[in-house]
């Protein structure tokens, strides 16, 4: 398959997590191998019923990836090159954790193991983005991009940056969370669900147990609407079902906007550096998502 085609890359620096076996021809990588070797926290197999929706949220819970550092050097004056440099590391950094996290999802490990890796691999921008969104929601009020500890944007970083229109419009995407006053419960179940939200137009190799993962979320996430009352259920599921479409079509531009600067990279007429994993990404599965290959799943007409 086209996947198994490509270089091995994912599992560069991870030598000591790479198990012996079966796992190994999982490909492109060993990414895959990184996270069948991450440390498990519970039992999977918890769908198609997820059992006790108090334990789905304990579980969404423990799981919950720490906040990464990017690394950013404090000293060095700000610049286009250097912010997106450490971006790009902050985003390697942060699909190590995507990666785990995504493997320890209740009823992940039973998509086949190509489709895991694919849901991953294509998902991987929108958990990001999702989660910077919440960061900055709960740890700014929403006045600046919290993308880490070490790397927070204020307006004069997202003018330097060289992608402004980006950081304003994943600023929005924020200020719906601030307007919402979305919950942790909703967040992680959302989050969840971005990661069912994109999938290739051909469908996958485990197509029936995706869509029933993803039913089971969006069932999850009615029954966190209906916190709110009974009478205004319907309202907020649709409020934070339009939260997911926007977050969409924020990703869909991001995607652009990277591969455009991979591209610009290769060519040296940026020198803004671009990590291994992320590399085999954006020059691989991002044009899959460009070329209308690989596409998003909307609740709505519109975003």
């Amino acid at each position: 398959e086209e996947q198994q085609q490509q270089p091995a890359t994912w599992g560069h620096g991870d030598r000591d997590e790479r198990p012996g076996k079966k796992h190994v021809v999982v490909e492109p990588g060993n990414a895959a191998a990184r996270a069948q070797a991450a440390p498990q926290f519970l039992p999977m197999r918890i769908p198609p019923s997820l059992r006790s929706c108090l334990s789905l949220l304990s579980i969404l819970q423990s799981i919950e990836p720490a906040v990464v550092n990017a690394g950013h050097d404090p000293a060095q004056p700000d610049s286009s090159a250097s912010l997106l440099t450490s971006l790009n590391e902050l985003g390697e950094r942060q699909l190590v954790t995507v990666v785990r996290w995504a493997k320890a999802i209740p009823g992940f490990r039973d998509l086949h193991v190509d489709d895991q890796m694919s849901v991953i691999q294509l998902s991987w921008m929108g958990v990001m983005v999702f989660a910077l969104g919440w960061r900055t929601y709960t740890l700014t009020n929403c006045s600046m991009l919290y993308f880490a500890p070490d790397l927070v944007f204020n307006d004069q970083r997202m003018q330097v940056s060289s992608m402004y229109e980006h950081c304003v419009r994943m600023k929005l995407l924020a200020q719906r969370f601030c307007k919402l006053e979305v919950t942790e419960e909703e967040f992680l179940c959302m989050k969840a669900l971005v990661l069912f939200s994109i999938m290739p137009v051909e469908g996958l190799k485990s197509q029936r147990c995706f869509e029933e993962l993803r039913t089971s979320y969006i069932k999850e996430l009615d029954r966190l609407a209906s916190h709110h009352g009974e009478t205004t259920r319907t309202q907020r599921l649709f409020q934070l079902t339009q939260l997911l479409d926007y977050l969409q079509s924020v990703v869909r531009k991001l995607h652009q906007f990277t591969y455009d600067l991979f591209i610009q990279a290769q060519s040296l007429q940026m020198r803004v550096n671009f990590p291994e994993m992320i590399s085999e990404i954006v020059s691989v599965h991002v044009p899959k998502i460009l070329s209308g290959m690989v596409k998003p799943i909307l609740f709505h007409d519109t975003a």
